[in-house]
């Protein structure tokens, strides 16, 4: 009872303020009493549990909500009043009940990310900067931490997406906004090196993690794109008139603009490592080292074929991804797929999976053109006449294939994938028939 005796006393300046200012009244302020009351007695019974910690917090959260309608009711932000005992003391109890449980369960994660969570909505960098430090000493090997704080460097001003936190912490309402988008803001080039270094400690001990070497990638294909083009910007053309071309400009393969304009940005000792960077050898380096760390018959989250979806998740990043590079990084997935859909495996279903990525990418995949919109994850790339074409091609590529090689396999896989598309074509209805008839020539030749 002292502990509890203690944590109440504790909030008396707070509660008188609240009351002077005219934001609770005196019943109110004595039922704030009793429940905080109620709640501090369950944090120390001799078998305690997380969800009280939370449901301590969830209250402290909707009592600051109450709190900051009623300061608007009053009108209190249009002449605001001097910092007081309860300006930002029902934030601070409440970081103050989340911190207690971490130490409670220092082993359970989801009790960390709910702490770092809400610190990250309340705009604490340094309590953030510190609790994932923290944490990542108990759970060294939790991918998702690296991942945030990766986030945290790149995006300094804004709180954590939903998107990047695991589902034990999405049950509980620790954000104001809940009509907050996903979309993070563009990044923070000067956080790129210590992202960089959180995803390579990440990769250091969890070296098969397919999070972490996305991430990773976007982070070098994001600052290598951000460099080319705050370098074309500098470069920008008749600028050059009377400046002399780089030397090794006529073999670069890359954005000769950018590589004019950013002339000299890592000195004269390090200009063809510049020319190295630009022409994306950073980008194939990362994305080699991550198909060598994976491999495509690894099982991950309880895919059976794991790398085989961290493969299309790769595809799907670069079709989408605005940079020049695209083109080059593409190639060197499929030169990838090619080697698994060639290789005389006995996982005939792998192979197969593998030599249809191949087969279809035209459908999906476009040049990189400056300005164009970014494509949606599985957004076909052609339209009309182009589209139809390209599906004939590959009915006969299909149909040459199997005719040739007598695969069931094959067959069957190249089956599902012709259902998948006719269900995506819904508004196509000679389309469909065309490509139902190429799903029946698959059954007849399996017979």
């Amino acid at each position: 009872m002292d502990k509890v005796q203690f944590q109440l006393e504790s909030t008396i300046p707070e509660l008188k303020d609240l009351h002077e200012k005219g934001l609770f009244t005196k019943n109110e302020i004595n039922e704030i009493t009793k429940r905080r009351t109620a709640f501090e007695m369950a944090l120390i019974r001799r078998v305690q549990r997380k969800e009280d910690f939370f449901k301590y917090a969830q209250y402290e959260i909707n009592l600051e909500r109450l709190r900051r309608v009623r300061w608007r009711k009053l009108r209190y932000h249009i002449n605001p009043p001097p910092p007081s005992a309860s300006t930002y003391s029902i934030q601070r109890r409440t970081l103050y009940i989340l911190k207690r449980a971490t130490s409670k369960f220092p082993q359970d994660l989801s009790v960390w990310l709910t702490y770092i969570q809400y610190a990250s909505r309340e705009g604490m960098r340094k309590v953030v900067a510190q609790g994932l430090t923290k944490a990542l000493q108990f759970h060294p090997t939790s991918s998702t931490l690296y991942l945030l704080q990766a986030y945290f460097h790149l995006h300094p001003n804004s709180p954590f997406p939903q998107s990047v936190l695991p589902d034990s912490t999405k049950n509980l309402s620790l954000s104001e906004d809940t009509n907050e988008s996903d979309e993070p803001p563009a990044f923070a080039i000067e956080g790129i090196n210590p992202a960089r270094t959180a995803l390579l400690l990440g990769l250091r001990l969890i070296p098969t993690s397919p999070e972490i070497w996305t991430e990773y990638i976007k982070l070098e294909l994001g600052w290598v794109e951000a460099l080319r083009r705050r370098w074309k910007l500098l470069g920008i053309k008749n600028a050059f008139a009377d400046k002399p071309v780089p030397e090794g400009a006529e073999t670069f393969e890359g954005d000769e603009d950018a590589l004019r304009g950013g002339e000299g940005a890592f000195g004269p000792e390090g200009e063809n490592a510049r020319k190295s960077i630009l022409a994306g050898q950073l980008v194939i380096h990362a994305l080699t080292s991550a198909l060598k760390a994976i491999k495509p018959g690894v099982v991950i989250e309880g895919r059976k074929y794991g790398g085989m979806w961290f493969r299309e998740r790769l595809l799907a990043l670069f079709r989408g991804y605005p940079s020049p590079l695209r083109a080059k990084c593409l190639e060197v997935v499929h030169e990838e797929l090619r080697s698994i859909s060639d290789r005389d495996s006995s996982d005939r279903e792998m192979s197969c999976n593998a030599r249809l990525l191949g087969i279809s990418r035209r459908l999906f995949e476009r040049p990189y053109e400056e300005g164009e919109e970014p494509m949606v994850e599985g957004e076909y790339a052609l339209s009309g006449v182009d589209l139809v074409e390209e599906y004939g091609k590959i009915g006969k590529e299909i149909r040459k294939i199997a005719k040739r090689n007598k695969d069931q396999m094959l067959i069957e896989t190249a089956g599902g994938w012709l259902m998948e598309r006719i269900n995506s074509h819904q508004d196509y209805p000679e389309l469909r028939q065309y490509l139902q008839s190429v799903v029946s020539s698959l059954e007849k030749s399996s017979k």
